[in-house]
């Protein structure tokens, strides 16, 4: 259940893409952007064996967009044929909203489409991605008013220095690029940010939060009480801002 409503969050969050494909079934997730960056684009496959994957790699294939392709559950032994190569591991994590993580903060605001510009900058900069890539899924966010995904973005003294988005399924929020650029790091903005969106997901009745921890933020995660659910094997055929061959 966890990793299907992953998936319908991520669906949610990138059909504002230039050219979003978006699909889930049983055993599977695409969540595509069409953005240029396997970073904007994620599949999953955790069950139906080799024929499962195949599919799915075909469909991401035929879209022509570079995608981030996960393996998981029993399908985490498959290993997908050339180009793909294994570019690390993904651990899903999970926390329980009941902790005393959750703390508001009057610096974070819930962005609105004006600050789209300013979001994309943050989280551009903190990925290492162009923001250009970012401009369509960011804008298609803020502007959809649907109040399911959401940014939140922290601004301290009046500088702009942490984002991250969250995405609303059932009773589970997921969170979406934690993004805080290096030169603002250390300062707990990262923390802060988080925590005040969390703790506005729960008042919006959700009761665990749930996400993809990269090498960067992981540590931020394992100090405020996430736990690992089980890891993706993560394949990729082209280079990927986040994890490399």
């Amino acid at each position: 259940m966890r990793r299907d409503q992953m998936g319908r969050a991520a669906g949610a969050m990138l059909q504002g893409g230039p050219a979003p494909v978006v699909d889930h079934g049983e055993g599977y997730w695409m969540a595509l952007s069409g953005a240029l960056s396997p970073d904007m684009n994620m599949a999953l496959v955790s069950s139906g064996g080799s024929a499962a994957v195949a599919g799915v790699l075909d469909r991401v294939t035929e879209s022509g967009t570079p995608t981030l392709f996960m393996l998981a559950g029993e399908c985490q032994s498959e290993v997908p044929g050339e180009p793909w190569e294994n570019v690390g591991e993904l651990p899903f994590m999970a926390s329980a909203l009941t902790s005393d993580h959750l703390v508001s903060d009057p610096r974070v605001r819930r962005a609105g489409f004006d600050d789209a510009e300013v979001v994309c900058q943050v989280m551009a900069e903190a990925f290492g991605l162009g923001e250009d890539l970012m401009a369509d899924v960011i804008g298609g966010i803020l502007g959809d008013g649907s109040g399911e995904t959401s940014i939140w973005l922290l601004v301290d003294d009046e500088v702009p220095v942490s984002a991250v988005l969250t995405s609303m399924v059932n009773d589970a929020v997921t969170v979406w690029c934690m993004s805080t650029p290096e030169r603002f790091g250390h300062r707990g903005f990262g923390r802060a940010v988080l925590a005040h969106a969390l703790l506005e997901a729960k008042s919006d009745g959700a009761i665990v939060g749930l996400l993809g921890a990269t090498p960067a933020g992981k540590p931020l995660y394992d100090r405020t009480g996430w736990t690992t659910l089980e890891s993706w094997r993560i394949f990729a055929s082209v280079d990927s801002a986040q994890f490399s061959h």
